[in-house]
């Protein structure tokens, strides 16, 4: 079986000033197949012109961000806060973003500056308890920094990345990246309960070809084997053929539904996050008709 996915490999560089730590990443397509494999997908380019069709920036955002820094200590906070767009969704990222900044703030969620002030006061007390085996004669700094970025939009959905890297002591910082996807209609976010067949061979194989394209070499022509694959997710003992799912929910990208796996959660340190994306013509047959017609349409729906 052949599938087009599209990925990011992610390296780990910790580089903290005033601004938050930012890993550093790159994009490109493949393509990915089975080693010995005879069954293919036709992919075809109704569902990516629906997509291109409803390209829509109706929700605005604001950036606001909280700083604190007191000797080797160095807190950041730097969100992109939703001011204008529909109720519903507006209501859901809001709550979405208090939540992953620690959920201290319990007033009107309408002014972002005052929500991301009492969480960063939280926050900060927390970090500094979370250093406290870190010996300062030791390290040149400790940090804790958490960014929201509006990622993709869509006249029918918008993509929120939330990213969080520390170090607070020890053999290294670590950093983790997830995507949350939010319909404009009622706000409700993707998750993998909206989606179906997920245990079944096909899917898993969809997995399993993912991760071979994340780990394999540029240019290499003829991929890597199931037992190279299986040396690289060093944090899996199972069987190749039955991986996992990401502990992340998947979120909706411009070129399809993005799994990402966390630092250690399938491989070790050094390769980052494994991630793949699954083209929407690839992935519609598992996810249920009303999260078809909630996030991409009715046209996609009948197609």
């Amino acid at each position: 079986m052949v599938i087009s996915v599209f990925f990011k490999r992610c390296g780990y560089v910790f580089l903290v000033a005033s601004a938050l730590t930012m890993s550093a990443c790159s994009n490109k397509a493949v393509n990915g197949g089975v080693a010995g494999g005879t069954d293919s997908v036709v992919v075809d380019s109704a569902v990516t012109a629906i997509i291109k069709d409803i390209g829509a920036d109706s929700l605005k955002t604001d950036t606001v961000s909280y700083d604190k820094e007191e000797g080797i200590y160095k807190l950041g906070l730097w969100v992109k806060y939703p001011v204008a767009g529909g109720d519903s969704v507006v209501k859901a990222v809001r709550e979405f973003i208090n939540d992953y900044l620690g959920g201290a703030y319990e007033g009107p969620l309408d002014d972002g500056r005052k929500m991301l002030k009492e969480n960063g006061e939280m926050m900060w007390g927390r970090f500094q308890e979370m250093c406290g085996d870190a010996d300062p004669e030791e390290v040149n700094e400790l940090f804790l920094n958490k960014m929201v970025n509006k990622d993709y939009e869509t006249s029918l959905f918008v993509t929120f990345m939330a990213f969080t890297s520390h170090y607070t002591g020890g053999l290294h910082g670590m950093a983790v990246e997830t995507g949350h996807t939010f319909s404009k209609l009622n706000g409700k976010c993707f998750c993998y309960d909206m989606m179906k067949d997920l245990d079944s061979p096909a899917f898993k194989r969809l997995i399993k070809e993912g991760l071979r394209t994340f780990f394999s070499n540029e240019g290499d022509e003829q991929g890597m084997s199931d037992e190279d694959l299986k040396e690289e997710l060093v944090s899996f003992g199972g069987s190749i053929d039955e991986l996992p799912l990401p502990d992340s929910e998947p979120y909706m990208t411009k070129n399809g539904v993005t799994f990402i796996y966390q630092p250690y959660e399938i491989s070790y340190y050094v390769a980052g996050r494994p991630e793949f994306t699954i083209p929407y013509d690839v992935v519609i047959p598992y996810l249920k008709p009303q999260t078809i017609e909630l996030f991409l349409g009715e046209k996609a729906a009948k197609r």
